[in-house]
């Protein structure tokens, strides 16, 4: 065991931190945040446990992405809208080479989804929401979501997540970021199509009864190891990076040393 416990550094770019190790290979990476005890949730929702700088954190994963992923009961439980970017976050992904749209997928097999809602009337032309969704899926959902969103189907029973992944890729959306919930997270790493976790530590104990980051049958038949990257400090919260492996492209990792903010 040995400490690494580097001079703090003031002033970290978000973005530089981010994007190292990322913008030229992309992937899937999840966004969480818990609290010191692991909770996911506080009061019902995550908006309990963010900080500043955990919402700084999030904004500039998504200045990082090509795709924005959610699943449908997390959509509902924080009320997502299509993203609408200001003309300073359009110039700085102009900068980092990225697209001047940031579409929102939403994976759900019931397609218990509001067609009339913002997640589809305010998404622009040129960036539809994409739902992924089975086979098994309700059919006039699908009907009534297809004239407002472009409606996917991965999967015989349930969504698969390497075709989920496959068809946002064939669609030059590379840079994946996840945000949940849960269940999705699961599924995403059950899956084995999970590259990086990005994990905000708020320092609260929330207490018992509270979900994790993630959730499901306990199905999985060994621990997943991750391998730490970066670490940044804000008033005694942790941003955490991590690598997940994955066993179809090998042990990939990323550059950098751990940082305090």
């Amino acid at each position: 065991m040995r400490a690494l416990l580097p001079e703090p550094v003031d002033d970290v770019d978000l973005h530089a931190f981010y994007a190292a190790g990322w913008l030229d290979s992309g992937g899937l990476r999840v966004d969480f945040v818990c609290s010191a005890d692991g909770a996911a949730q506080a009061e019902g929702r995550s908006a309990g446990l963010q900080t500043p700088g955990d919402n700084r954190v999030f904004a500039a994963l998504r200045d990082l992405a090509d795709v924005v992923l959610v699943g449908a009961g997390t959509a509902r439980a924080e009320g997502y809208r299509a993203i609408r970017l200001t003309a300073q976050r359009l110039a700085l992904r102009r900068q980092y080479g990225l697209s001047e749209q940031l579409p929102i997928a939403v994976t759900s097999r019931s397609l218990r989804l509001d067609p009339d809602s913002p997640l589809f009337t305010q998404a622009p032309g040129a960036a539809r929401t994409i739902v992924f969704t089975c086979e098994s899926a309700p059919a006039d959902r699908r009907a009534a979501l297809a004239p407002v969103a472009d409606v996917l189907i991965c999967g015989a029973d349930t969504v698969d997540p390497s075709l989920l992944r496959a068809a946002l890729e064939g669609r030059g959306l590379t840079r994946i970021l996840s945000e949940g919930g849960p269940t999705a997270f699961a599924e995403l790493a059950d899956g084995h199509v999970v590259d990086e976790l990005c994990l905000s530590v708020t320092p609260l104990l929330v207490g018992p009864g509270a979900g994790r980051i993630l959730a499901g049958p306990p199905a999985w038949p060994a621990p997943a190891e991750l391998a730490l990257t970066g670490v940044l400090e804000e008033d005694g919260a942790l941003f955490l990076r991590y690598r997940i492996p994955r066993d179809d492209v090998g042990n990939v990792g990323v550059s950098g040393a751990p940082m305090k903010h």
